[in-house]
């Protein structure tokens, strides 16, 4: 089995635990782990529309449009496409929320998970439940994938909504069947040829397993299971055939693994570092790409299917995606998503150091971009929270942006 460490369940109030970021187009997974910033919320401001860049040549980077959609909690946690080109956004306050927005991003409809009033999570900051995703369904529903708290702990929580918004059904999973397996939660859900597959862990209160469980287009279980080994971090399901995982290995470094659909492991890798993010690819191309944090510098590296280097390691700059994502361009670039020291966006050349950083609008006070989806080859809608002391400017703030080669 894929035994986790003790130190690993799924808790809300938890200092450390895992979380993992889904590419719904390109059906990859990024994961990343968080210390004592479970909320991801600053009030620091950023610098205005500035445009730093090193370098003679190299790409710019534009905010096209930007909109705020008012009265929700800012702690935004992720973004995903519609099957009608609109966007499903989820994040949490005292409970989760979600709202649907057309492709302009006007809003179609806001959700948000009840008050439970026999639940007392003990502190105001810590929230009843999350949801960390959102798939569209075949019939036009929407399923979000999450946990709600339970006793210090999670319990997995899957919604399922109509088009309007409205409660289909709130469920519960209990993770291989098995009812000693009493904290669970669902990390990620995403699409994939066929149907949905979510990521989460599963706790019997001793030690915590990676579960994956496979959904139908419509959101009926079909099968689930543990992956075996090593306690995994994130996940990049290639071609329904096999997945790359990131894991800790020790205080000092991290694993790489790759592993079947029955979560036997096909090849492994150990590199020193402190935190790990998995890079989603617009393009498929058999490689992996991670950036490794070590002592204050950033690493890409690019791995081969059998996770050998498929290109010499390089340092790039140090730009924080940990509360963010970061994508893998057609022509190799990467454009990074996420902080410095505020919510920004960067690019980074795929063969020298050259690159581009563009800090966003101050108006909104934001501590990182919490998740960007490609809406084109070289555009993307990025989603935050803003904290703001004006009321007016409190809430989600959506941007399309554009990465493009200089003139």
């Amino acid at each position: 089995m894929f035994a986790l460490p003790t130190s690993f369940r799924a808790s809300m109030r938890h200092e450390s635990f895992i979380v993992l970021f889904v590419d719904s187009q390109a059906s990859r997974i990024t994961g990343i782990r968080f210390l004592r910033s479970v909320w991801r919320i600053g009030i620091a401001v950023v610098a205005g529309f500035l445009l730093a860049s090193c370098g003679s040549h190299g790409k710019s980077i534009s905010v096209d449009r930007e909109i705020l959609i008012p009265d929700l909690e800012p702690r935004v946690d992720a973004i995903a496409r519609t099957r009608d080109g609109g966007f499903v956004v989820t994040g949490f306050g005292a409970t989760a929320w979600a709202v649907a927005t057309d492709s302009h991003g006007s809003s179609v409809w806001q959700f948000i998970d009840p008050i439970d009033s026999t639940i007392d999570t003990g502190n105001q900051s810590v929230p009843q439940s999350e949801f960390h995703g959102a798939v569209s369904l075949a019939n036009g529903n929407t399923l979000l994938c999450g946990g709600k708290y339970k006793g210090g702990q999670t319990n997995n929580l899957l919604v399922i909504l109509d088009r309007q918004g409205k409660l289909v059904e709130k469920r519960q999973e209990v993770p291989n069947g098995d009812a000693r397996f009493i904290y669970s939660n669902f990390y990620r859900c995403f699409p994939r040829p066929g149907g949905i597959l979510l990521l989460g862990n599963a706790n019997d209160g001793t030690r915590g397993y990676i579960w994956l469980v496979e959904l139908d287009g419509n959101g009926v279980k079909r099968r689930q299971a543990f992956v075996d080994n090593v306690p995994a971090v994130a996940g990049d399901p290639v071609g329904g055939a096999s997945f790359v995982f990131t894991a800790w290995d020790s205080q000092d470094n991290l694993r790489v693994i790759r592993a079947n659909e029955k979560g036997e492991t096909i090849a492994k890798r150990v590199i020193a570092g402190e935190f790990i993010v998995q890079l989603r690819p617009m393009v498929e191309s058999g490689q992996t790409s991670v950036i490794v944090y070590r002592a204050g510098r950033a690493i890409l590296y690019t791995l081969d299917e059998r996770l050998q280097d498929a290109r010499p390691s390089r340092e790039i700059t140090n730009f924080d995606v940990l509360a963010g994502c970061g994508y893998v361009l057609a022509d190799g670039s990467i454009a990074l998503f996420g902080r410095r020291p505020n919510a920004a966006v960067a690019w980074v050349s795929g063969k020298d150091k050259t690159y581009t950083m563009r800090p966003l609008d101050s108006k909104y006070v934001s501590s990182t971009v919490s998740d960007a989806v490609p809406i084109s080859p070289d555009q993307f809608v990025t989603v935050r929270g803003s904290v703001s002391q004006d009321p007016r400017d409190e809430g989600l703030v959506m941007s399309w942006m554009t990465i493009k080669e200089n003139n």
